[in-house]
């Protein structure tokens, strides 16, 4: 109840409506659940990430020399290109400054 933002946000309104801390708590669970259940209900569409490493080695830059630009370790670079793990902000950044170099 601490941690984040919005759960303080949530918690300061419900405080402000006269709740208790039993109440806003169970309230606060039923938020929750209805978030966690649009998760797998939701489609979300993912950004393509196959067009990068052919960019990459189109231009000669090392997997290596990206990483070092951009202030990331090369596996985060690989991951993106292969698709391994979604970083969307990275992949966003990685491809404008593919586009650009």
């Amino acid at each position: 109840m601490a941690g984040d933002a919005r759960t303080r946000q949530y918690i300061a309104r419900q405080t402000a409506a006269g709740r208790t801390k039993k109440e806003i708590i169970r309230l606060l669970e039923r938020a929750i659940a209805r978030e966690i259940f649009r998760c797998p209900t939701t489609t979300i569409s993912v950004p393509g990430t196959a067009d990068l490493r052919p960019l990459r080695q189109s231009k000669n830059i090392t997997l290596t020399a990206a990483a070092r630009h951009l202030g990331v370790r090369p596996s985060r670079i690989s991951d993106v290109e292969r698709g391994i793990r979604r970083l969307d902000d990275l992949a966003h950044i990685y491809r404008d400054w593919l586009q650009t170099a």
